[in-house]
């Protein structure tokens, strides 16, 4: 694991797109090798994928609470990690908004975590979410 370094924080207007998002920390094919992204608190833009929402409610033995998020073709998507006592609030506000409207676009700010992703001879390093907080999490209609 590599060291954490403090927090850059964008601004709140400036929510990334997938697509933005992924130019924007650049690719890395070399495990162990930070992206520039890392360790910065960004707000991103998207649509949560329903089917894949791991919750403790729903899936208790499960060791992680996670969503993923999607751009609109579904050609682009990121994890969004939840690991706080506010987990709670946080997943009942998406299970609330996938009974009013699964449409929504959802804006989320976090902060960005690098991981490394061994498959089949090959490495390459992957970025996730983390939300801390229910109001990091915000729905936007159509």
């Amino acid at each position: 694991m590599l060291p954490v370094e403090p927090v850059v924080s964008h601004p709140s207007s400036d929510a990334l797109t997938l697509d933005a998002l992924y130019d924007h920390c650049g690719r890395s094919t070399e495990c162990g090798k930070k992206l520039r992204c890392e360790g910065e608190r960004i707000r991103v833009t998207g649509y949560i994928d329903y089917g894949n929402v791991f919750d403790k409610e729903h899936y208790p033995r499960l060791p992680y609470q996670k969503f993923l998020i999607t751009n609109a073709g579904h050609t682009q998507s990121i994890e969004v990690w939840v690991d706080s006592a506010l987990s709670r609030d946080i997943f009942q506000k998406i299970h609330r908004q996938e009974t009013l409207n699964p449409k929504t676009s959802v804006m989320v700010q976090g902060v960005i975590e690098g991981f490394d992703m061994p498959i089949m001879g090959a490495c390459h390093r992957g970025i996730k979410l983390n939300l801390k907080d229910p109001n990091d999490l915000t729905f936007h209609p159509l």
